[in-house]
């Protein structure tokens, strides 16, 4: 189930995916150019300090702790706690995030070069996907470029949360059931689809949709062949895990209902429309599959016009593949994007708010959406009655508009400072502040998770403060808390 080799690489042509593996990576090393954190990483890095929203209640009844206080809290124990109170979600990323920082220190560059790391390793995943739809032909390297460039996925590849570890591991399930649908009925194929899939769930919860497909699929083409005791077996080891976990963090899946219930009351003086759902959701469709018209223009006749574009090269591509096989990797990819993009405008309107929309909720798509445009790409090139003129235009419809975005989001990144507890940490350090007054436990507990682990203060917490008092030998100085919570 391979494409044929009508574009094979020749010469240089064989280093173009590697040298734009690279530069891909040094993208993501280098960006962002300025970090500020907001609500959702504070979450992620307290979490991975074993510090959730309860541990305030812990000195509750005390004027002053020191970090010593604090550092107690940062266990394994603590984080796993510390996950099933804030919801449940995102366990292997909080206790990742855990080992790597007690590795490498607190600093914000060490936070995001976690996440930068699984960005990284979802590159090189990326690429051994497509070599099984494309193999070694030159559109591989638009492959490539089309996901190393995807607007969400380089904001991902830097955001102190889990979305590029999930990525990841999607991308390594994406593997693995692509060699158990075509390659080989090896149980190992399916123990190591079953346990990546576990990984991208106990990851975040919404991968659930890539999933989803990757199980229905399987049921629908392989129903005999996953009912021999051998592959029972090799599903049912990693499925039991993530039954066990689970079990112990119910606790976590009830606190998701209750926030998603205020979140929805939240926006309960807000009119919810299910045509603003529908119109949005076409948007990020679009943007999922590369069409990125719409972020030029906020226009609902643009939306739908980009929308329909998607679907056009989608019946493009079905008439220009040669072959079953090829119509089958089309269907494929396709349906694992716009079952994404269904299943997260479902929910949106089930919870009759626009939160699930969230172009962070679709980035578990990126990788299969992005190999499929490549591949219609492909497929429209290699069919000889399509004019050059309209091959080249239409790849530069597609990749002018995703380069000038990547340029222009670049230059003009959101300078909005949330949280300047990272400038007062540094701040601290700088000055050797032995001694802070703060209004909330939870500064406190922000301001360590960004200290040098083995940098000693004391903090005072003043309720009635509107400002962060650092006790300095030359004489105190005050820093205006901003905090911008949820």
């Amino acid at each position: 189930m391979v494409a044929p080799d009508n574009y094979p690489e020749k010469g240089l042509g064989k280093y173009l995916p590697l040298l734009f593996l690279l530069a891909a990576c040094v993208i993501i090393i280098v960006l962002p150019l300025r970090k500020e954190i907001w609500y959702d990483e504070t979450v992620s890095i307290l979490c991975s300090k074993g510090i959730s929203h309860d541990s305030p209640n812990l000195f509750s009844n005390s004027a002053a702790i020191n970090s010593n206080d604090i550092k107690l809290q940062n266990t394994a124990g603590n984080v796993f706690a510390a996950t099933v109170v804030d919801n449940g979600n995102s366990f292997l990323y909080n206790i990742g995030l855990h080992w790597f920082t007690l590795l490498f220190g607190n600093s914000i560059a060490v936070y995001m070069l976690f996440s930068k790391f699984w960005a990284i390793a979802s590159l090189v995943a990326f690429m051994a996907l497509c070599r099984l739809f494309l193999r070694n032909n030159l559109f591989l390297t638009l492959a490539i470029i089309l996901f190393a460039t995807d607007a969400g996925f380089i904001a991902m590849s830097h955001e102190i949360r889990a979305y590029s570890m999930g990525i990841f591991f999607v991308t390594m399930a994406a593997i693995y059931f692509y060699k158990f649908l075509f390659v080989n009925e090896k149980p190992m194929h399916l123990f190591l689809l079953a346990l990546f899939s576990v990984a991208a769930l106990l990851t975040h919860y919404l991968s659930v949709y890539i999933i989803l497909v990757f199980f229905i699929v399987l049921v629908v083409r392989k129903n005999k062949a996953i009912l021999f005791p051998q592959n029972l077996l090799a599903v049912a080891l990693p499925v039991c895990l993530l039954v066990i976990y689970f079990y112990i963090s119910w606790s976590g899946v009830k606190t998701m209902n209750i926030q998603s219930n205020s979140i929805q009351d939240k926006f309960a003086n807000i009119h919810f429309s299910i045509g603003n759902a529908v119109f949005s959701s076409m948007k990020i469709f679009a943007l999922n599959f590369k069409v990125y018209f719409p972020v030029f223009l906020d226009n609902r006749i643009l939306f739908f016009v980009s929308f329909a574009f998607v679907l056009a090269l989608y019946f493009a591509g079905i008439k220009s593949a040669r072959d079953k096989e090829q119509k089958t990797n089309l269907h494929l990819l396709f349906l694992c994007g716009a079952f994404g993009s269904l299943f997260l405008l479902a929910l949106s309107i089930k919870s009759q708010h626009y939160v699930s929309l969230s172009f962070r909720y679709n980035s578990f798509c990126l990788p299969l959406t992005s190999l499929f445009i490549a591949y219609v790409v492909y497929l429209i090139f290699s069919n000889a009655k399509v004019n050059m003129v309209i091959k080249g235009g239409l790849l530069a419809t597609i990749v002018v508009p995703v380069g000038a975005y990547l340029v222009l989001h670049t230059l003009h990144e959101d300078a909005t400072v949330w949280y300047n507890h990272v400038a007062v940490s540094n701040e601290i350090v700088k000055e050797n502040v032995t001694a802070v007054d703060l209004p909330r436990w939870r500064d406190a507990f922000l301001i360590q998770a960004v200290l040098p682990g083995s940098y000693k203060i004391d903090y005072f917490c003043q309720p009635s403060a509107a400002d962060f008092t650092l006790h300095k030998s030359s004489g105190d100085v005050k820093i205006p808390v901003i905090r911008q919570d949820k």
